[in-house]
């Protein structure tokens, strides 16, 4: 199986399924990007035997996300019960093929409560072949009776010397290789989506630099660096939007230096727990530049 990293849990579970050891539900659990997705669509595929780009139209598979909200064009912050009680009418239909049938659930700690019941549901009665694999990024996020109910497998990140190797098979220059590597904090598909977009790579690079500007500065100096953020025309949702992940690439910051310097993992953790509360309250509507300006103060 062509896959970059955490090869160990690749391996068992193609061995599970080609010893027939194979349980009906798996979760997997690691951070964005650090091949979730692209194992569980791998095994899938050889399951069902088809191609990775065959998933897309076999019906006997089933993938299930966000949905984009019609009006802003940006993915809901939930899946609905409406989408799984849709997959689960999908699921319980015989096979096509007379096979097995796949559920890949991505960003399940994004359920709400009535999409979590109803997804516990299929996971307490699945069909007859028929195989689960749930995504997330945090397993506490779930609900204990789904966690219950799979085999959990943590993801970790890929070491820098797999990643290299990986943009060296894309043909990606040596230097701008290394740069890549400490933006893509051990997560394969970060690194390739930065090789394939400039602006994205841009963007990165310059809010790493902030992040460390930030760290070595005053709180005084550290509300200054974000003016241009919280003073950015356009209103208070715009603000809040790119506020996001600049909030999401701070915490991967933080979670790269506990990995790299265990002594002072609390501290980086606390920081995390910050970034996160920050987080919540945005999107509870508090004031931006309060909400920003309490995170500065409280880190270091």
């Amino acid at each position: 199986m062509n896959f970059i990293g955490n090869q160990s849990v690749a391996n068992f579970l193609q061995l599970s399924f080609e010893n027939g050891t194979f349980s009906h539900a798996y979760c997997l659990i690691g951070a964005s990007q650090v091949g979730k997705r692209t194992l569980a669509n791998q095994l899938a595929a050889n399951i069902l035997g088809v191609s990775v780009a065959g998933l897309a139209t076999n019906p006997d598979y089933v993938y299930v996300e966000r949905l984009e909200d019609e009006k802003t064009g940006k993915k809901k912050k939930e899946i609905s019960a409406d989408q799984i009680r849709q997959v689960r009418e999908k699921f319980y239909n015989s096979s096509w093929l007379n096979g097995y049938k796949v559920i890949v659930l991505d960003e399940a700690e994004l359920l709400n409560e009535e999409s979590a019941n109803a997804f516990l549901k299929i996971l307490e009665e699945p069909p007859a072949k028929s195989i689960i694999f749930i995504l997330t990024e945090d397993d506490n996020l779930l609900l204990p009776t789904i966690r219950s109910r799979c085999q959990c497998l943590e993801m970790s990140p890929v070491s820098d010397t797999e990643i290299l190797q990986f943009l060296r098979s894309l043909n990606c220059h040596e230097s701008q290789a290394h740069e890549i590597i400490k933006l893509a904090w051990g997560r394969p598909g970060k690194a390739k989506a930065l090789l394939e977009n400039n602006e994205k790579y841009s963007q990165n690079f310059e809010e790493q630099r902030r992040f460390e500007k930030i760290l070595q500065s005053p709180i005084y100096e550290r509300w200054a660096l974000m003016d241009e953020v919280l003073n950015e025309k356009g209103g208070l949702i715009k603000t809040k939007e790119k506020l996001e992940p600049i909030l999401e690439s701070w915490i991967m910051f933080w979670r790269d230096l506990m990995i790299n310097d265990l002594v002072n993992g609390k501290k980086y953790q606390r920081n995390i727990d910050q970034t996160n509360k920050i987080k919540n309250m945005l999107a509870a509507n508090v004031n931006s530049k309060l909400a920003i300006e309490q995170l500065l103060t409280n880190i270091y």
